[in-house]
């Protein structure tokens, strides 16, 4: 069953002039949980499996009759390590030149894109405050749309029918086959920070815990953990229910200005301790761990040059290459 997503557009922009006007930005991004209301959910990298043989369509607000592009013809798709991007090359009809002129002037800023999830295309995980995370893997799009819509406004998620319809049944049939007893590894989400200081995983654990718990103190390894879905976000695993601070294996993350930052040295000290074994993480766990420690490489070493737009084509070519080495030692 077809459903859609509602998002202010990263970097979503009009450009051009005269008959070369266009369209542009990313429709999503990978790695973002967002609160639909009964459930968390968050893109895995790159799920999109036929973007080159599928009809996409780019439309406004989701009309069939308001076409602004299609794909293989003046829409241009791409998956990259940031999200779904799409350039449209718009003509000269009606709806078009009103939504460039609406983008241009700021009336407009939000995108919104319609999927149907594939056979085995979903996976869902209990987060460590006993919700649910539904991580999409693989995926087929129907259509971007520029949107006048707001995204998501207050708990009206469901009512609006961006999800499935048997979401429930699927959530719930997966809350009762998951484990209660092992929380397992923490799903990968982005942060807006990034720090390459220097990183104490023992110092940075306490941190990320008295940052979550709102305290300030030496904890030892039995000491309890109160907020344990905050917490869990800077840790790569967390062992039974998270009730103490030795629950919380692999700490890659950082807390700066009072927000929880990406680390690059914490993400290389974590992907060398699982890889020699150094973390308490079951063999069952490993795959998913290495998963999202791939995630966390590539937000420093993937190709992501919408970051840094003056970063030179030979800096890229060795992050590129730092990555691919990075992921051979997992």
């Amino acid at each position: 069953m077809k459903e859609t997503r509602y998002l202010v557009a990263r970097e979503l922009r009009a450009t051009g002039s005269g008959k070369e006007k266009k369209i542009e930005g990313y429709a999503c991004t990978w790695g973002t949980q967002a609160d639909l209301g009964n459930f968390f959910e968050v893109i895995a990298p790159k799920p999109f499996s036929s973007l080159e043989s599928d009809q996409v369509v780019m439309l406004f607000n989701h009309d069939d009759n308001l076409i602004l592009g299609r794909s293989g013809v003046n829409l241009d798709l791409t998956q990259d390590e940031v999200g779904l991007k799409f350039v449209c090359t718009l003509n000269d009809s009606t709806v078009a030149s009103d939504c460039h002129a609406n983008l241009r002037s700021g009336i407009i800023s939000e995108c919104s894109f319609a999927f149907t999830v594939n056979p085995n295309g979903e996976s869902w995980s209990t987060l460590p405050d006993g919700r649910m995370l539904r991580t999409l893997k693989d995926l087929r799009l129907w259509d971007t749309s520029v949107v006048t819509a707001p995204a998501y406004p207050g708990t009206s998620a469901a009512a609006r029918n961006v999800v499935a319809d048997d979401i429930q049944a699927r959530m719930a049939a997966a809350t009762r086959a998951a484990s209660k007893n092992n929380l397992g590894v923490v799903p990968f989400s982005r942060c807006d920070a990034r720090s390459e200081d220097s990183f104490n995983s023992v110092d940075e654990a306490n941190g990320i815990i008295n940052w979550a718990d709102g305290s300030d103190e030496d904890r030892s390894a039995d000491s309890p953990v109160e907020n344990t879905f905050k917490a869990a976000q800077g840790f790569l695993y967390v062992k039974g229910r998270g009730e103490k601070r030795s629950d919380y294996i692999g700490p890659h993350h950082t807390i700066v200005d009072g927000k929880l930052a990406h680390s690059q040295i914490g993400t290389l000290r974590c992907m060398s301790d699982l890889v020699r074994g150094k973390l308490d993480i079951p063999a069952e766990h490993r795959a998913a761990a290495k998963e999202h420690m791939v995630s966390e490489l590539n937000l420093w070493f993937g190709d992501d040059s919408t970051d840094d737009l003056e970063q030179s084509e030979i800096e890229r070519s060795r992050n590129r290459l730092r990555l691919e080495v990075a992921k051979l030692s997992l």
